[in-house]
């Protein structure tokens, strides 16, 4: 029977052949299991839901354009909730600062931010 060759280590770059490298850490998570990342949490879904009921599921972009233009929570025809200011700009996560738009107006919004970051070189 052929005897395996070992395994490459990254950290001490040596060949290890039946014995685990002491600088190899073993596989652990980065947050405890009832931790969310980003916006894919509960809280984010929950705070998703609220503001899509309180602008009544139309895109606050084209409703300021007067036209009326109705979204989903889920689905094809599904809506954003935008952050007013980015972010990225010092923006936030409170009610204030969110807004339900259309795909088509996410799309053009996030187009025109990036466009702005490119003219001033980052954001202000």
């Amino acid at each position: 029977m052929p005897i395996k060759p070992g395994s490459w280590c990254i950290k001490c770059r040596k060949v290890h052949k039946a014995e685990t490298c002491t600088h190899r850490k073993p596989f652990q998570r980065k947050r405890g299991s009832n931790q969310q990342s980003g916006r894919g949490g509960r809280a984010w879904q929950r705070t998703r839901e609220f503001i899509f009921n309180r602008d009544r599921f139309l895109c606050q972009i084209h409703l300021k354009k007067g036209e009326l233009v109705s979204v989903e929570l889920h689905g094809g025809n599904h809506g954003v909730c935008d952050h007013i200011i980015p972010i990225a700009q010092g923006g936030g996560n409170d009610h204030n600062n969110l807004q339900t738009i259309c795909q088509q107006c996410d799309r053009e919004k996030t187009l025109q931010e990036s466009l702005q970051t490119q003219k001033t070189g980052g954001y202000q």
